[in-house]
């Protein structure tokens, strides 16, 4: 195996399919989740803080939580079981790998009922018989993300949605 082949397993998934922009709300924050929980010990400071503060602006500190727990065991089974190393850019980098854009599309597709598609992806991401797993946390955390526009503020999400960060 000479250099090239080499260098080429190394960067599998991570050459850039597209931009964050051009995905849905969920899918963006899947993808941002990740970056986050793999890049946590490096990442810095001040971008740590306004992700946590945009999310829990957005979701209130209960549903914060339920993301985080659900998110905790996704990326707990794409690190035990990867069927290799998966490939994501920086925190604030405003592109997506390929590795990346299967990760949300198994999110947005769990998030849609669409478990044969998500089984399939998950498959990809990590060993087969744990995708079925992946695609049961990754429902939990669609679930958890995705803002109710029929449910009433909490009373503690109502103190975050007029707490300005700037």
């Amino acid at each position: 195996m000479d250099n090239s082949e080499i260098k080429n397993q190394i960067y599998r998934g991570g050459a850039p399919v597209g931009y964050l922009s051009e995905l849905n709300q969920l899918e963006q924050n899947a993808i941002l989740f990740l970056r986050y929980w793999s890049q946590c010990a490096k990442a810095d400071h001040d971008l740590q803080n306004a992700f946590w503060a945009t999310i829990t602006y957005d979701l209130g500190i209960t549903k914060t939580r339920q993301a985080i727990d659900a998110f905790d065991e996704i990326f707990t089974l794409c690190v035990k079981y990867s069927r290799r190393p998966i490939m994501k850019h920086d925190l604030a980098c405003k592109c997506i790998g390929g590795d990346e854009s299967c990760f949300a599309n198994i999110i947005g597709f769990a998030q849609d009922e669409e478990l044969e598609d998500a089984l399939l992806l998950a498959s990809n991401l990590v060993a087969p018989k744990f995708a079925s797993y992946l695609v049961t946390s990754a429902r939990k955390f669609a679930a958890s993300i995705t803002k109710s526009e029929c449910n009433p503020l909490e009373a503690e999400e109502s103190y975050y949605q007029s707490y300005s960060v700037h």
